[in-house]
């Protein structure tokens, strides 16, 4: 009995011991995989602003030179009149480099929006130098994105299934029901992030809800039309909007992954369906053929 009671402590620590390495290897992984694309999106950013910031500059002091031409030629009393409106011109002209965007932080969700493929088109590169290594930036950091989101997303999927059964939540159920249940929790989930993202939009845009909640759909989906898009400028809003972006593609994507698996196996038992049914029809008139 002490021996059989030994020889179950060594399997149960042994095997405890191999859960726990192989929990730790791919914790490892996934934390690697994150810092390699902050480090990417970190010298992707730096490299952005030391090209595109120079030219910003110079845009703007040659606005400033034609606007205080404009304002010499005209009575000091309408000079408040006349910056407003020369100003809305100035974007009106849809040139952001005039409107002081290519600091880091905004480079950096630059960045993001390449590798993620969103691209709204509120900021992008007018030099040469910035459109080559956008191209550049592009090819390497859009695979590399992807694979961090698959990782986070598979590992996020297997949190929620280890969640559901701590709570007892899949006893009983089979294999398929299991699925259905993790899947409608992600989806909870990420209604979750989408709602709230949005409340955090209203209260710092002044946007309406049902705007915010487009502009959030539109930006975890990756579409990214670029008709609405945050004016805010504080570091603390685009720190939270870059942690909420990372989080709804997570999310959305592990529901969207889900959801192409259930479309998959839908359109595979409608194919074996026509199949069969082609079958039988064709096998069936031959038979009927020879009998005659």
């Amino acid at each position: 009995v002490s021996t059989q009671s030994t020889g179950f402590q060594h399997y149960y620590i042994t095997n405890n011991l191999s859960t726990m390495s192989n929990l730790g290897g791919k914790v490892i992984a996934a934390f690697a995989t994150f810092i390699a694309v902050l480090t990417y999106l970190a010298i992707g950013a730096a490299i952005f602003q030391a090209i595109e910031q120079e030219h910003e500059i110079e845009q703007r002091t040659e606005y400033d030179k034609k606007l205080n031409e404009l304002l010499d030629k005209v009575d000091p009393v309408f000079h408040n009149e006349l910056k407003a409106p020369c100003h809305m011109i100035e974007i009106l002209e849809a040139n952001p480099n005039n409107t002081a965007q290519w600091d880091f932080v905004n480079s950096v969700i630059f960045c993001l929006t390449i590798v993620t493929t969103i691209g709204y088109g509120a900021t992008y590169p007018v030099t040469d130098e910035g459109r080559g290594f956008c191209i550049f930036f592009a090819l390497i950091g859009i695979p590399l994105f992807m694979a961090c989101l698959a990782v986070y997303a598979q590992h996020t999927a297997n949190l929620i299934r280890w969640i559901m059964k701590k709570l007892g939540l899949t006893h009983g159920l089979g294999e398929d029901q299991t699925d259905r249940m993790q899947q409608l929790i992600t989806f909870a989930f990420c209604l979750t992030v989408i709602f709230t993202f949005s409340g955090y939009l209203t209260y710092m845009e002044n946007w309406s809800y049902s705007d915010s909640v487009y502009f959030t759909f539109i930006s975890f989906t990756t579409i990214g039309f670029g008709d609405l898009y945050p004016a805010s400028s504080s570091t603390d809003f685009h720190i939270i909007f870059i942690c909420f972006l990372i989080l709804g593609l997570i999310s959305l994507g592990t529901v969207i992954e889900a959801q192409t698996t259930n479309f998959g196996k839908l359109l595979s038992t409608i194919s074996s369906s026509c199949d069969c049914l082609c079958k039988n029809r064709c096998f069936g008139g031959d038979r009927a053929a020879v009998e005659d």
